[in-house]
């Protein structure tokens, strides 16, 4: 097939070049071996000719698929920054990244990894701590190089990075104690399949006990899902006792602006009547109104670690085997100083 009747052939650039089809494979494959003055021809011939590489010819003689798994728990703007960290980490040390979602569904998890095996990936990078037994087991047998991100502290899988899930709540606590808040609500998503949630969840009412403050259980709102209706619908339940706490902290931001939403709604000006924080600081945060204080957490950095680690492992080297990365505060405008003689029970 000729250059000009479709995908230009490494005969295409061998004739361009003036040069042998062994003289191009060997500039596509071990470039050292060719001369430079033959190693420039091949290059302009392939830069003419457009010429794309075959990588499912090539893998078969490298045995590399120059491809990686991903498998996130949910395809939203919480893993964004660190599918673009991976993707870009990736892109740049030649892999292409395949991605599998697994609706935070363990069963579903194992089968997209077998898939991914099936496929001959090089590596994979698996999301969150929730797994079936068989996964590990799998991993083991086939020895394909693994990394684990976004894991709770105690729930580790192969060399493994986590958030400071319970740190990021915690600060959220303490700066609301400093700016005066001692009637604080907690609001989180559903934390029976989601370990780095529950850190969340158990160190905000943790934090909130060790400063001495009141919190009864209706305070502690649990959503079904993440979906709008059923956060604002939490908010409301929350905003119609007649013991209303003076601020909320929420487990994510996507919560944090649908109790925003639902303040509005119920006639609640923020951060004059309720303060609100939230957690994960996406970029939704910047544009409600008022913009969100909220908690950093280090998604794109955690991607960029996940990606040097199993980098490591695919080169022969030993990584880190665990790597907490903390969280810091982001002060905006959601959250108001209230005076002592104004934050109790109301």
């Amino acid at each position: 097939m000729s250059a000009s009747r479709g995908k230009a052939t490494v005969k295409d650039v061998a004739r361009a070049a003036g040069v042998s089809v062994t003289t191009v494979s060997r500039v596509l494959n071990n470039p050292d071996l060719v001369v430079s003055e033959k190693q420039e021809l091949v290059q302009r011939a392939l830069q003419t000719l457009d010429y794309i590489p075959n990588q499912l010819a090539r893998s078969l003689i490298s045995r590399r698929s120059k491809a990686i798994g991903l498998v996130v728990p949910t395809i939203s703007t919480v893993f964004a920054p660190t599918i673009e960290a991976i993707e870009r980490a990736l892109d740049h040390a030649g892999y292409a990244v395949l991605i599998h979602c697994c609706e935070r569904d363990p069963e579903r998890e194992f089968k997209q990894v077998r898939t991914l095996i099936e496929r001959g990936v090089d590596g994979v990078i698996l999301t969150g701590s929730v797994h079936v037994p068989e996964l590990a087991a799998l991993l083991a047998r086939t020895k394909l190089p693994y990394v684990s991100q976004d894991v709770a502290v105690d729930l580790p899988l192969g060399p493994s990075i986590a958030l400071d899930n319970a740190g990021a709540l915690e600060i959220a606590i303490d700066y609301l104690h400093e700016m005066g808040h001692r009637a604080i609500a907690v609001l989180t998503g559903p934390i029976a399949n989601t370990p780095p949630i529950n850190d969340r969840f158990a160190s905000a009412v943790g934090r909130i006990k060790a400063h001495g403050l009141t919190l009864p259980d209706d305070w502690l709102v649990i959503t079904d899902d993440y979906r709008g209706v059923s956060v604002k619908a939490a908010a409301a339940r929350l905003f119609a006792l007649s013991h209303r706490p003076t601020a909320v902290v929420c487990t994510g931001d996507i919560l944090a602006l649908g109790v925003v939403s639902e303040a509005r709604a119920q006639g609640l000006r923020t951060p004059e009547d309720l303060s609100i924080i939230g957690c994960g600081d996406t970029d939704m945060g910047h544009y409600v109104d008022p913009p969100l204080t909220t908690v950093h957490m280090p998604f794109a950095e955690m991607g960029e670690a996940a990606v040097a680690h199993l980098l490591a492992l695919l080169e022969g080297r030993a990584p880190p085997p665990f790597m907490v990365l903390p969280a810091r505060l982001v002060v905006r405008r959601s959250v108001a100083r209230r005076s002592l003689t104004r934050s109790g029970l109301r």
